[in-house]
């Protein structure tokens, strides 16, 4: 019966609106069909552009290769000549008709002719051969390895600012080994290099470093340079091609072959712009799509309406709620099935509205993801308890509304830097707060956990500050609190009875934290840990030790240490106090003499050590 009066209040079922289903499949069809077409044009260009890119690599390594053999051995044959002829007086002649029939030519060193420069590279640059001296030297490692028999390539750019390059080659002198170098205008080198606007030539050594490029690049740093150094120095062969990406996730082809002086001919092509006119074609026949739909949407937009918008506000709302927020504002605008689970659905969020006001919001998406089991597990983590100092002679001055209306201030303002933190409140215990950092959830160790709970508690002090400040020109009292946090294992778990339980953490060091807070009182602080903590993080923090403490049940002293600031926060900006005075003056608590301060007689928990 129940069920036939609820179809009865279904005015206009959900069944005649089905027919705006042909929308979907207007979506499916061309989106399908856009997607196949992208697909099948997208993998041939890869092909095309993959073979296109090592096929000018290929011609340009040769090309390249030729040139630079070509300058080795015209200078061997140089060299040669020049031992043949035994005639030191014609060698200025010689070396100017070589550099005639070899004008790229900027200089020729070797045992024979020692460093000698060419008319065009003196003219062009007088004293050039001062920096060709200096070049020389400051690549002894590589004239190293020309004297053990590796032809090396190095860049010269730097020296005459313009494309160079120098070979180093190994050459023998009356049976004793040596090496001979040439350098050379290296321009014709880089005019055989594409740079095409897709592909882009350049010239690599051994080490990942550019030599020459297609567009006058001699640094490293652009995407396509740091992929290349990265292939060429982990190159398993002498010719290959791979895709790579940079460390913005763009994919580049990369085709090498390896040359003589260890050099690599690379060139290279952004998938990116292999697929730009694809992309730019699906957007075409997107932009078509969407008018066809557009058309379609404005036939049937009637029927669609009713159906659509309340679907649509639904799946914000059911978002919102995912987020944690479930102030909800719903309306059912239909009488149809939607309208019904939209009623049911605000009446559902305003539930569960209600029931995260009473729960932790941490706890309930673990017990949602199904990590928090039966059972305790031990762990260690930092208890943190907080207190106002002397709020039941305040309250007594208030109103129970005023009083509600404070603490639900206080308490949101502390929660807030309980929950930046990483933290999680596990109690409100009146006017006190506890939390714990390490359980359900960690920052990743036990000192994370300790940190994160020390800045919390200097969070709360900022927070205080300012709510101080904000009640005095409400010409209201200064609030004070008193911070205790300690580090230990403790057993964390589901606790209670069959009918109501709660998550939370027992053991020495939760009483422990407990009684620490208690001391700030005392102490004229507002921020206490235990040397447990403080053996954790204490490097990181301005303190001051106060008089330990005999806790009842506990044979050893426990140090107590006053939190002043942390250093990172002092040494980048100074702000905040240096040293206990100042917080005392800040927060408004008095100077006291620490040897005379005596605990609270009646619960004979602990007592002040000397």
């Amino acid at each position: 019966m129940k069920q036939e009066n609820k179809k009865q209040k279904v005015k206009f079922p959900i069944g005649m609106k089905l027919v705006t289903l042909f929308t979907v499949l207007v979506v499916l069809v061309l989106g399908l069909s856009t997607a196949i077409v992208v697909y099948m044009v997208s993998r041939d260009s890869k092909i095309k552009a993959e073979d296109s890119n090592n096929t000018l690599n290929v011609v340009t390594s040769e090309a390249v290769q030729s040139i630079i053999i070509a300058n080795q051995n015209n200078t061997l044959g140089f060299l040669n000549e020049l031992v043949l002829s035994r005639n030191k007086n014609i060698e200025k002649e010689m070396f100017e008709d070589f550099c005639v029939r070899n004008n790229d030519i900027l200089f020729v060193q070797s045992p024979v002719t020692g460093l000698i420069t060419s008319p065009k590279a003196e003219l062009d640059k007088p004293g050039c051969s001062k920096d060709f001296d200096a070049f020389l030297k400051t690549n002894s490692f590589k004239i190293g390895q020309a004297r053990n028999g590796l032809v090396e390539v190095v860049n010269m750019s730097n020296v005459l600012k313009q494309p160079a390059l120098c070979v180093l080659f190994p050459y023998e002198v009356n049976g004793k080994k040596s090496y001979a170098a040439v350098g050379f205008n290296a321009a014709k080198v880089v005019d055989l290099m594409t740079n095409s606007g897709m592909n882009t030539s350049f010239l690599m050594g051994r080490d990942g470093r550019i030599l020459l490029s297609s567009n006058n690049e001699s640094s490293e740093g652009s995407g396509y340079v740091d992929v290349a150094s990265y292939v060429i120095s982990n190159a398993n062969f002498d010719e290959s091609q791979v895709l790579a990406k940079d460390d913005e996730g763009y994919a580049w082809y990369v085709a090498y072959k390896k040359l003589a002086g260890g050099m690599y001919s690379v060139t290279v092509i952004s998938e990116y712009k292999v697929l730009q006119a694809i992309r730019h074609t699906a957007y075409e026949i997107s932009l078509l799509s969407l008018a066809i739909l557009f058309l379609s949407i404005m036939m049937i937009r009637y029927f669609s309406k009713t159906l659509t918008n309340p679907i649509l506000d639904l799946a914000d709302a059911a978002e919102k709620i995912g987020a944690g927020n479930f102030e909800v504002t719903l309306e059912a605008k239909t009488k149809d099935e939607i309208g019904l689970l939209t009623e049911n659905f605000v009446a559902m969020s305003n539930g569960l509205g209600n029931f995260m006001r009473f729960t932790n919001k941490t706890l309930v998406e673990q017990a949602m993801k199904g990590k928090l089991g039966l059972g305790g597990k031990r762990k260690d983590v930092t208890i943190f308890f907080s207190d106002i100092r002397s709020f039941t002679a305040m309250s007594e001055k208030m109103t129970p509304n005023e009083v509600v209306e404070f603490l639900n201030e206080y308490m949101t303002a502390m929660e807030r830097c309980v929950e930046r933190t990483h933290g999680v409140v596990d109690k409100y215990i009146g006017d006190a707060v506890m939390a714990v950092w390490g359980s359900p959830e960690t920052a990743g160790s036990t000192a994370s956990d300790a940190w994160n709970a020390v800045n919390a508690a200097l969070m709360m002090r900022s927070e205080l500050y300012k709510l101080n400040k904000k009640r005095a020109k409400e010409g209201k009292g200064k609030i004070q609190i008193g911070c205790g946090i300690n580090t230990g294992s403790v057993v964390a778990g589901q606790i209670g009875s069959n009918h109501r339980m709660e998550y939370t953490v027992i053991g020495d060091a939760v009483n422990l934290a407990s009684r620490t807070e208690a001391l700030n009182k005392p102490f004229q602080t507002d921020i206490l840990i235990t040397e447990n903590t403080y053996k954790l993080i204490g490097d990181r923090l301005v303190v001051e030790e106060m008089p330990s403490v005999h806790v009842k049940g506990k044979e050893d002293a426990i140090k107590m240490f006053a939190v002043i600031n942390t250093k990172d926060v002092l040494l980048n900006d100074g702000k905040g106090p240096e040293n206990l005075k100042q917080v005392r003056k800040l927060m408004g608590f008095h100077e006291i003499d620490k040897s005379q301060v005596n605990t609270d007689e009646e619960e004979k928990k602990y007592k002040i050590g000397k």
